[in-house]
């Protein structure tokens, strides 16, 4: 199972990295020649802002629970935890690992499910707010900047998309009754359903308990949050920005948010390709195929590169702070013996 784990992992990554050469290999190269080295110093910075930012969350979370952590180690065991996110399919490893991780420092299983659901809750709030106030500003920029030719079939897919949310919200009940009699019939189904329904059980009850503590913890919270989330969707928007294409932030955002929770559901681990060609598609109306390539090359650098990178190295810090408290017990357990 482990060399099995590891085998998509790898598939994951290579298909990760070999999508945007899809696009056109040689003006990719042509493209990343190009690209100054200040360009992937500010990705590298904001990858590890954005997971320093996720670290102060976690940690917030962990003293609100009387969990008494250095924020090092907090920062590591966060690295280590987005690490396994990308090597697993749907990132459900993440949770395992850091549950582990929470225990390992001492935390109840409890305490280390709080934290765990906690952070879950607190991303949901991002994106229940951001991905509607993004597609709200994201249509009258975008379409100043469309071909006139595209506008009808632009028009004609968002109504689209529109009656089709309409349709689902209006049959909400219906499908949640059809599926709850499923679940009694196909065992594979009831499992399921049943593991979403105590996720969001959970995910509630740890939004109550963010609520109910100190409003500027929770606000302190939100901004961690956001700091997190702008600085890992917002680097496709500046990375279009520095290759010569203006393309509003809040579409960048929005479309991010869909296609890779889109290409998660595949289970291919990092959304492997999928995310990247979703990601192609949808900006092809004002984006050539030759940029786009580039630009999805220096967008994995910044999501997937540098937290992978990350991630080794909190695997070596954890292991050599182990390594290190064994030898301490190993040297007090000798002094005790002579």
């Amino acid at each position: 199972m482990r060399h099995a784990a590891t085998l998509l992992a790898c598939v994951g990554i290579g298909l990760a990295i070999g999508a945007p050469f899809a696009l056109g290999a040689h003006a990719l190269l042509a493209g990343l020649r190009s690209v100054p080295l200040l360009i992937f110093l500010t990705l590298a910075a904001s990858a590890l802002v954005s997971a320093a930012a996720k670290a102060g969350k976690l940690h917030l979370l962990q003293t609100a629970l009387d969990l008494r952590l250095r924020f090092r180690r907090t920062l590591a065991m966060t690295v280590v935890t987005d690490f396994a996110f990308l090597v697993s399919p749907l990132g459900a490893a993440g949770y395992g690992v850091n549950m582990a991780l929470l225990e390992r420092a001492g935390a109840s299983w409890a305490i280390a499910a709080a934290i765990v659901g906690g952070d879950q809750a607190l991303d949901l709030v991002f994106f229940t707010l951001a991905i509607p106030i993004a597609l709200a500003l994201a249509p009258g920029p975008l379409a100043l900047m469309v071909p006139k030719a595209s506008l009808p079939l632009i028009a004609l897919a968002a109504l689209g998309v529109a009656c089709l949310a309409g349709i689902l919200w209006l049959c909400r009940h219906h499908a949640g009754n059809a599926l709850g009699a499923a679940g009694r019939r196909i065992p594979w189904l009831k499992s399921r359903w049943a593991r979403l329904r105590r996720f969001r059980a959970n995910v509630g009850r740890q939004f109550a308990l963010l609520v109910a503590g100190p409003p500027r913890r929770f606000v302190a919270l939100l901004l961690l949050t956001s700091l997190q989330w702008l600085l890992r969707y917002g680097a496709l928007w500046f990375i279009l920005l520095e290759l010569g294409h203006r393309i509003p932030l809040g579409f960048v955002l929005a479309a991010q948010a869909v296609v890779l929770h889109l290409a998660l559901w595949t289970g291919v681990p990092a959304g492997g390709g999928g995310g990247d060609l979703g990601l192609a598609a949808s900006f092809a109306a004002w984006v050539p195929a030759s940029i786009m390539a580039t630009a999805l090359v220096l967008w994995r650098f910044a999501t997937l590169y540098c937290p992978l990178v990350l991630g080794a190295l909190g695997f070596a810090a954890l292991a050599w702070r182990r390594h290190m408290k064994r030898e301490v017990l190993q040297s007090g357990f000798d002094e005790a013996s002579t």
